[in-house]
């Protein structure tokens, strides 16, 4: 999450970054991937909130951007909330119903 909002404050910031392509070229990565990060933006807010607020690594490394990237293709927020907290209770360390 942090590395989508640095993107997009880049992209907002800085007027010789006009677009998608533009971030990839100073970055040195490619278009496709500065969209993959970016699309975590579309993730719901609670779960971006929930995401800025974790402090167990453990927790953070297991909600990889890869385990999340497939919440984006649920259209209904609730629903993108309830898989996430599906995959949360998975994070090792987390307990259903506590929060760390």
């Amino acid at each position: 999450m942090l590395r989508a909002q640095r993107y997009q404050a880049l992209m907002a910031g800085d007027p010789t970054i006009k677009s998608r392509a533009d971030l990839a070229r100073e970055l040195g990565i490619t278009r496709a991937r500065v969209t993959q990060v970016l699309g975590l933006l579309d993730l719901a807010p609670e779960i971006q909130e929930a995401l800025l607020a974790l402090g167990d690594q453990d927790a953070v490394r297991f909600l990889s951007e890869h385990r999340l990237r497939p919440l984006l293709r649920l259209a209904d927020p609730a629903e993108q909330v309830r898989e996430f907290e599906r995959l949360l209770a998975q994070a090792p360390g987390r307990r259903p119903g506590h929060d760390n």
